[in-house]
């Protein structure tokens, strides 16, 4: 409760000053106040985020890969535990968010992030090949899961994109079964 006093006695003496401010001198000590603000922030925002060692947004792995080039803001809002938001379809969606914690995680490096499994093993200390079954694993049962959906949907008489669409025939012709005809 201390900290968060003192946090917000420094930051209302700041915005007085800026209410205050007249001259470029003024301005620009606000600007140093806030640069130096914005600096603490960030410095406690690493903090916290080396607190997770381990855990599904693994903020080590990030430095360690060299993915963290010091802007934070694509790192946030395209992160592992927002990447079923991603995808328009909530069906779809839900699918995408039934995986596993650490599924989710190998799949968002290596697809996402574009990660080698060479990169994302040394950040989770495991073999690059077991990343690879993993990945492959994922993705056939999202394949697969997505598959039914769409199979449901065209049952259904539900209207398909022309990429599901693309998608369901191939899926079908791999199991050797027959196309699905597209009506015009």
């Amino acid at each position: 409760m201390r900290k968060y006093l003192t946090q917000a006695l420094i930051n209302e003496s700041i915005n007085r000053l800026a209410d205050a401010a007249r001259t470029v001198d003024e301005f620009t000590e606000v600007v140093t106040w806030f640069d130096a603000l914005d600096e603490h922030k960030q410095e406690a925002y690493y903090k916290k985020m080396n607190q997770f060692d381990g855990d599904i947004f693994d903020w080590l792995c990030y430095r360690n890969t060299g993915l963290y080039d010091g802007d934070i803001l694509p790192l946030l809002f395209t992160c592992v535990c927002q990447m079923h938001n991603l995808i328009e379809d909530d069906e779809i969606s839900e699918l995408m968010n039934k995986s596993t914690d650490k599924q989710k995680h190998i799949f968002f490096l290596r697809i996402f992030r574009g990660c080698s499994p060479q990169q994302i093993a040394s950040c989770l200390d495991m073999t690059d090949r077991n990343v690879r079954d993993m990945t492959n694993k994922m993705i056939a049962k999202f394949q697969k899961n997505l598959f039914d959906l769409l199979s449901k949907r065209h049952e259904n008489k539900i209207p398909l994109t022309s990429r599901e669409i693309k998608f369901l025939n191939r899926y079908r012709l791999s199991l050797g079964l027959k196309e699905v005809g597209v009506k015009k």
